[in-house]
């Protein structure tokens, strides 16, 4: 459903309507739209090229929340996601709404799910938003709520402290694989550039044994596998320490030769068969084989 509204229930001591500071409200307003956007992110599987500059279009589109309402009490901020708008080529074929809703999802459930599940972009807006609004000081706990969800999102002291834990959490470096190709190289430095096939530009550092092997996958599609380290701010590739290089196999017959075009004459001599023309019967068949054809074709008009 487009636009749905969910509630901020800040509350504590000083979280009521002419006591709690208008900086505040701000506060909570600007850092649940840089956790939306965060969780878009992850709900796009499309990390943010850099953790400063612009969003994509589409994140951009789904993080700008909609203000409803204040209510008393506790202080409740209604709140409201975007509602339908336009898709273009730069919102990458995702409806805002879905992508704005998928995004409020993932906040919540971070809250429960365990450490190792809970998006790192995510912590770290859920952090950050917790430390500007003082929760544990000023203001007991921030609670998410939404028709969409039965469950709530409670982002008190404790909460603040594990999303900040897991934020600060440093990926540190693992085997893995990337795909890409290779633009550039340096054999002085021994060192490339990877264009990924996820649209990222990589560091690439490879061993002496490996020149001529890197020099053969220069402009084609390979797999590079290695130590791969990541920035811990964005959870993008930083860079790949390469170990080896996986080439596609080579076929086991010409490839060039698929687009020869060869005379229908020579065709006919390799096979072994004479071209079909209406200048001639396409073939001599007795009465028996005559119906035995008739019959067929019957067979299939039934």
């Amino acid at each position: 459903m487009a636009g749905e509204e969910f509630r901020a229930t800040l509350r504590g001591s000083e979280a009521a309507l002419g006591t709690v500071r208008a900086s505040d409200i701000a506060r909570l307003i600007t850092g649940l739209e840089s956790a939306v956007a965060a969780a878009a992110y992850a709900a796009l599987g499309k990390p943010r090229k850099g953790s400063t500059g612009r969003h994509r279009a589409a994140i951009e589109a789904a993080s700008r929340l909609r203000f409803q309402n204040i209510e008393s009490g506790s202080v409740v901020a209604v709140l409201r996601l975007p509602r339908l708008a336009e898709t273009t080529d730069d919102t990458l074929n995702v409806e805002v709404d879905d992508l704005a809703g998928a995004a409020f999802d993932r906040i919540v459930a971070a809250f429960a799910q365990a450490d190792d599940q809970v998006d790192p972009g995510i912590a770290r807006t859920l952090a950050d938003l917790a430390q500007e609004l003082g929760i544990g000081e000023r203001h007991e706990e921030l609670v998410l709520t939404s028709p969409r969800t039965t469950s709530a999102g409670h982002l008190d002291a404790s909460a603040k402290e594990r999303m900040r834990r897991l934020a600060d959490a440093p990926l540190g470096h693992q085997p893995d694989v990337v795909v890409g190709t290779l633009r550039e190289a340096d054999f002085d430095r021994r060192t490339a550039r990877l264009h990924a096939a996820t649209g990222e530009t990589v560091t690439v550092k490879f061993p002496a044994e490996l020149d001529d092997e890197i020099q053969e996958a220069l402009r084609a599609q390979a797999a590079f596998e290695g130590i791969i380290t990541f920035d811990p701010n964005t959870a993008t590739i930083k860079r790949v320490d390469l170990r080896r290089i996986n080439t596609s196999e080579p076929l086991p017959f010409d490839a060039s030769a698929f687009w020869t075009t060869s005379p229908l004459e020579d065709l006919a001599q390799i096979q072994g068969v004479q071209p079909a023309t209406f200048d001639a019967p396409f073939g001599e068949w007795n009465e028996q084989e005559i119906a035995d054809i008739v019959s067929a074709l019957a067979d299939l008009d039934a």
